[in-house]
């Protein structure tokens, strides 16, 4: 399937000359109108819990699109999605209409695409330059085929998205974010004692954004929200109430969970982040 652009007629040279000294042409200056962004882009963008996101996004001008993606370390299994799109107010970024439970929004540039956080906005730091996707020449803008067609993920059929997920993740031999019972191993740059048959661990879970925790005395549960890649947040913690003659590795795990902006993992190590240097606390894989 191919990026579609519809046939027009060239303006004239003068007609041109016009619109840019048009004061209304000026004023409505945007990607929408003033960029050839129908066409296909490619990149890796990072991905949570695995090498990296090969992704190939497809804009056709009769405001279709159509996503390929593949997990690096999870196997062949490419996945497909095709829908709608719609321009934000300001003409700049496009909307994936049909995208609802991750990134669907991606600003237009000169010959980019720049995926943008759930709220929309630009992502800054390091990994700022991993979320542009680079417009491929027009001979090779088709989307690419996978030489299997079984190994083709349509993501429009539920069913079968969530039949081949069962499948792939997490990556055999690697600890993904969620699902993955964590092991608290430090915190606050202090290695933390492991008292009674119970580990003091931590777990995400993806299929309804909620955690548990433990850390000595009470069960931790809440909210965990990933903003952007590797951005990672902890909201309404809660505990029960059980009274513990020593409840200040509990009082300090539950502090710096609140405390969490992002995350890393790194030889199935997860660390929690505050800023660009604070280490908050590592995990190893329960066993």
């Amino acid at each position: 399937m191919s990026c579609q652009k519809q046939a027009e007629n060239k303006p004239s040279t003068q007609d041109s000359i016009a619109k840019v000294d048009s004061v209304n042409n000026v004023a409505a200056h945007h990607a929408k109108n003033s960029l050839d962004y129908i066409g296909t882009y490619k990149g890796i963008l990072p991905c949570a819990d695995c090498e990296g996101l090969e992704t190939i996004v497809c804009i056709n001008e009769n405001n279709t699109y159509n996503i390929k993606t593949k997990y690096q370390g999870k196997g062949d299994k490419v996945f497909e999605q095709k829908g709608t799109f719609s321009w934000n107010k300001e003409g700049n970024t496009i909307i994936l209409d049909d995208v609802k439970n991750g990134p669907n929004q991606y600003f237009v540039g000169e010959n980019t695409l720049t995926q943008l956080d759930l709220s929309g906005k630009r992502i800054t730091g390091d990994l700022a330059a991993a979320h542009i996707l680079a417009k491929q020449p027009s001979e090779n803008s088709e989307l690419e085929t996978t030489t299997e067609p079984k190994k083709t993920v349509d993501l429009n059929s539920r069913m079968e998205a969530q039949t081949v997920v069962k499948k792939v993740n997490p990556a055999i031999g690697k600890a993904t974010l969620a699902e993955t019972k964590w092991r608290l191993i430090t915190l606050n740059g202090k290695v933390v004692i492991q008292n009674g048959k119970k580990d003091f661990f931590l777990k995400l879970n993806s299929k309804d954004g909620r955690f548990s925790a433990y850390a000595g005395c009470n069960n931790l549960t809440g909210s965990y929200v990933m903003p952007s890649a590797f951005g990672l947040t902890f909201s309404n913690v809660a505990m029960t109430r059980m009274a513990c003659p020593n409840m200040l590795l509990e009082t300090l795990f539950s502090k710096a969970l609140a405390e969490t902006e992002h995350y890393s993992i790194k030889d199935n190590i997860l660390k929690l982040h505050k800023g660009k240097v604070a280490i908050l606390a590592t995990f190893e894989p329960a066993k």
